[in-house]
């Protein structure tokens, strides 16, 4: 069983960053601006770690604070909201900053921070994850798409699902960018032991827009016979359920990525032997480390597998929109 180490991967790919920094950029200095909710934990810490990895490679990242509480409307009126959309216009306009991104909370964060209730949604006849859906829409459609540095923006996730991002100079989300370059690297250590991919997880972070650059990748194939072994199913709860009652689970996939955030959805009994498993799970692990790892060829651990790989990704994404 192979153990991806995260941390010591981005390492190297961060001496790369900076080397490329300094020979492309010499008299220019890249920055990122970072919109951060303050409820939410998780988010603080990853811009601590991105705003580290971000000063040793020689970019400036700095985070503009504001709080979840009165914004979870995307209506114009709505104080709160309109005071971050005034920011990333701001910084839209700011030609020192090379790329924006808003920290994404979690889902049970936002709602928690509105104090709302199942019967406020249930009132205005849509659910808290149709209204969740919304705000976070609204918000990365403010960002302007030459500076959409974590790739959220809906026009660069329509052209991913086109395949015309590369020509329209977008990047990918940098999740989605991580686990693609874990993927390239448990192939070539050769840990596949077929070529089914099974996506967990439908979000605009990750899911969607892996399971469309995944496609694309796939025609690119040289021979029909590649093109005809590469299956790749995105699921989300509904399907997983559907999967545990019918006996599949997960026994025709020879890679498992999940992101769900719900804490040891993936155990052993469920899984093939030999497969790589990359967990994507936050705020908790998606994978239940103790009883997987005993038939895995590949597994990505949490912390240190894909969290550091994101980080690394997202820098590398600034560099592309700079250049």
């Amino acid at each position: 069983m192979i153990i991806f180490n995260g941390s010591e991967l981005a390492t190297k790919r961060e001496k790369l960053l900076k080397e490329r920094i300094f020979k492309e950029f010499p008299n220019k200095k890249l920055k990122i601006a970072a919109i951060l909710f303050v409820e939410d934990v998780g988010s603080k810490l990853y811009t601590n770690l991105k705003y580290e990895a971000a000063t040793r490679v020689g970019i400036e990242y700095e985070t503009h604070e504001f709080s979840l509480k009165n914004i979870s409307e995307s209506k114009e009126g709505t104080l709160g909201y309109n005071k971050v959309v005034a920011k990333i216009k701001e910084l839209n306009k700011d030609s020192s900053v090379t790329g924006v991104i808003i920290q994404k909370p979690w889902r049970k964060t936002w709602i928690k921070a509105q104090g709302v209730v199942q019967k406020k949604f249930a009132l205005e006849g849509t659910s808290e994850r149709e209204q969740y859906t919304s705000w976070w829409t609204g918000l990365t459609s403010e960002i302007s798409e030459k500076k959409d540095v974590d790739g959220l923006h809906p026009n660069t996730i329509a052209q991913i699902k086109a395949g015309t991002w590369q020509e329209n100079k977008k990047v990918l989300p940098a999740t989605c960018r991580a686990v693609l370059s874990i993927l390239d690297r448990a192939g070539e250590l050769k840990a596949f032991s077929d070529k089914k991919i099974i996506i967990i997880g439908k979000s605009d972070l990750l899911g969607v827009p892996l399971y469309y650059e995944l496609l694309r990748r796939s025609g690119e194939l040289k021979t029909e016979e590649d093109k005809q072994s590469l299956s790749v199913e995105l699921i989300a709860s509904k399907e997983f359920k559907k999967r545990m009652l019918d006996g599949r689970k997960l026994l025709d996939a020879g890679v498992i990525v999940s992101a769900t955030g719900i804490k040891g959805l993936i155990t052993g009994d469920i899984i093939a032997e030999n497969s790589v498993v990359i967990d994507v799970g936050e705020p908790a692990a998606d994978v239940d480390f103790e009883s997987v790892a005993s038939k895995v060829a590949f597994i990505t651990p949490v912390p240190g597998g894909v969290g550091p790989m994101t980080v690394i990704s997202l820098l590398e994404n600034c560099a592309d929109l700079a250049q």
